[in-house]
C-alpha cells in the first residue's frame, strides 16, 4: 500500500486572473511533481476541493502516484475555469486536458 503525505498545490500569480498551476504529491519518500498549467481563472472557489477529489478518484481508481497527480491537478485546473462551488467536469474532460488538449475550454 502507497503512503501518501498531502499533496500541495503550486501557484504562481501572474495577475489576479492568471496563474500558472502545478502540483507535487509525497509518497513512499519520493516527491512526484505534475505539469504547470497556465491558467485564466474564471472562480477561486472549489479549486483545492477538485485537487482533493482528484487524488481521492486516483487512489479508488488505483492510478500510479505520478498519475494520480496528474489528474488531480487537471480537475482543480478545469474547475478554475468554470464559476460556482462544485466542480461540473467529467473524468472525460479531464482525460482530454492530460491528453494535450490545453484550450481550457469545457468542450459540451
Amino acid at each position: 500500500k502507497t503512503s501518501w503525505k498531502p499533496g500541495a498545490i503550486a501557484a504562481s500569480s501572474l495577475s489576479a486572473s492568471v496563474n500558472d498551476w502545478s502540483a507535487l504529491l509525497y509518497a513512499d519518500g519520493k516527491a512526484t511533481f505534475s505539469r504547470k498549467y497556465h491558467i485564466q481563472i474564471v472562480d477561486r472557489i472549489g479549486g483545492g476541493d477538485s485537487f482533493a477529489a482528484g487524488l481521492i478518484y486516483g487512489q479508488c481508481e488505483g492510478m500510479s502516484v505520478p498519475e494520480t497527480v496528474e489528474f488531480a491537478v487537471a480537475a482543480s485546473c478545469l474547475k478554475h475555469s468554470i464559476p460556482g462551488d462544485f466542480n461540473l467536469v467529467s473524468k472525460e474532460e479531464v482525460a482530454q486536458l492530460l491528453a494535450g488538449d490545453s484550450s481550457g475550454r469545457i468542450q459540451r
